[in-house]
């Protein structure tokens, strides 16, 4: 099944909570330094008075980045030796005086440490821009969420149905068992830097509630031009003419959305869909299969032990039994970033190439 979330309305009340307290200043990096408070290394930000954020792991793993530490190490520092971490963030700071970065600030944190290049296309605009647009389609909202990461829609058309043999037989050999699927979407954002702005066509099915993203609409980078400022901090407004520049980019998501769920678009997904169920698994080496798609996709080792259990729980060995245990694992998967990619794995593997299949389920 689907991964649950949030309700919409409850995504809609944390938008809107986090608008009301998220922060986003421009800093030169002189004007920044790192200071242990309570024995917890913090970024202080001096513009006259000195205002400190506690790091979230977002923003942690973006400044060891800038500053040229290794993540495992930066992680241990500040763990076990705060003041270390802080002078060693300190002195790298001094080569990069004429920088400028973007701190994001939520709830009091530091929740992303940016270029001053990042364009911020924001979750409340993006549900401004789009939930009328999904209202108005009736579309059925199977799972909402917003992480540290990203902000996630998932929803179906359920009033628009297929039928796709799986190429399992019932009893008697001489009648295939039918999945329903229905068309969907995922609509995805990060105001932190964890990629872009996305609307992916997805393939819902109803007796398994799985859902795989197959196929990709729209993508755009939040890439936009470099704050010219002063040597002072000051914080960014959402101001007319950043909206005015962003209306632009929320009429192609709008039109995006509505142009998903077109016939033939999902006819190529079902099609897919379809000849997947064509390409046996080998009973004997599935085991391997299973390993093949690990070292691929980078699956971990519970991931893929997990994966091969529900391809055995749904007897279905073809490369739409694969993609559905795949799509199937993800629901037991905590991390709702981590599971959304496993829904986007599920659609890669019926996307795969002829030739990559074939490594995949070589004896």
């Amino acid at each position: 099944m689907a991964k649950m979330g949030k309700s919409l309305t409850e995504l809609a009340a944390e938008i809107e909570r986090r608008a009301q307290s998220k922060r986003d200043l421009i800093a030169p990096v002189s004007k920044l330094s790192m200071e242990v408070v309570d024995n917890e290394a913090v970024l202080a930000v001096s513009n006259g008075n000195v205002d400190t954020y506690a790091l979230n792991s977002i923003a942690a793993g973006q400044l060891s980045e800038y500053v040229g530490i290794p993540k495992a190490y930066f992680d241990r520092m500040r763990d076990t030796a705060p003041e270390l971490l802080a002078s060693s963030v300190n002195r790298w700071f001094k080569d990069k005086t004429d920088d400028r970065r973007m701190v994001r600030v939520l709830d009091g944190k530091n929740r992303a440490f940016l270029s001053n290049a990042y364009r911020t296309l924001e979750n409340e605009d993006l549900g401004e821009a789009i939930l009328p647009v999904l209202l108005d389609l009736n579309l059925m909202f199977l799972s909402c969420e917003i992480t540290d990461r990203r902000l996630y829609i998932k929803a179906v058309d359920a009033s628009i149905e297929r039928d796709v043999p799986t190429g399992r037989l019932m009893g008697d050999g001489t009648h295939q068992f039918f999945d329903t699927v229905s068309p969907g979407i995922t609509i995805s954002n990060s105001e932190t830097g964890c990629g872009r702005l996305s609307v992916e066509t997805t393939i819902y099915t109803k007796a398994c509630t799985n859902l795989a993203m197959i196929g990709t609409s729209f993508k755009k980078a939040h890439l936009g031009a470099r704050a010219d400022i002063s040597d002072d901090v000051y914080a960014m407004l959402t101001d007319q003419t950043k909206r005015a520049t962003d209306a632009a980019v929320w009429g192609q998501v709008r039109d995006v959305v509505r142009g998903a769920f077109e016939a033939a678009r999902f006819q190529a997904q079902v099609d897919k869909l379809v000849k997947s169920t064509e390409v046996k698994l080998p009973a004997a080496d599935v085991v391997e299969v299973i390993e093949r798609v690990g070292r691929r996709f980078s699956l971990n080792e519970g991931e893929r032990k997990g994966v091969l259990t529900r391809l055995i729980e749904g007897g279905n060995l073809s490369l739409y039994g694969l993609h559905a245990a795949v799509t199937r694992h993800s629901a037991d998967i905590e991390d709702y970033d981590r599971a959304t990619e496993l829904e986007r794995l599920g659609g890669e593997i019926i996307d795969l190439p002829a030739s990559a299949v074939k490594e995949l389920i070589a004896a």
